[in-house]
């Protein structure tokens, strides 16, 4: 998929869903990587895929809060 191509399904998932609720899918995809890290023993892995996922949420709430449908 190009980033072209990337974008347009991005703008049509907008349409149904806010900003804030796309970044939680992004930290659910994460936190999906961290667990994998933690069955790896990979703690750094896991540590820096957490952060990443926590961000997304907090900042997918801000977005939300800030822009109310």
């Amino acid at each position: 998929m190009t980033e072209k191509q990337a974008k347009k399904h991005l703008r049509k998932m907008l349409d149904h869903f806010t900003v804030g609720s796309v970044l939680h899918l992004l930290a659910d995809v994460v936190a999906k990587s961290a667990e994998k890290a933690k069955v790896q023993d990979d703690v750094r892995a896991f540590d820096q895929c957490k952060l990443v996922e926590h961000t997304l949420v907090v900042v997918g709430m801000g977005i939300d809060a800030a822009t109310p449908a």
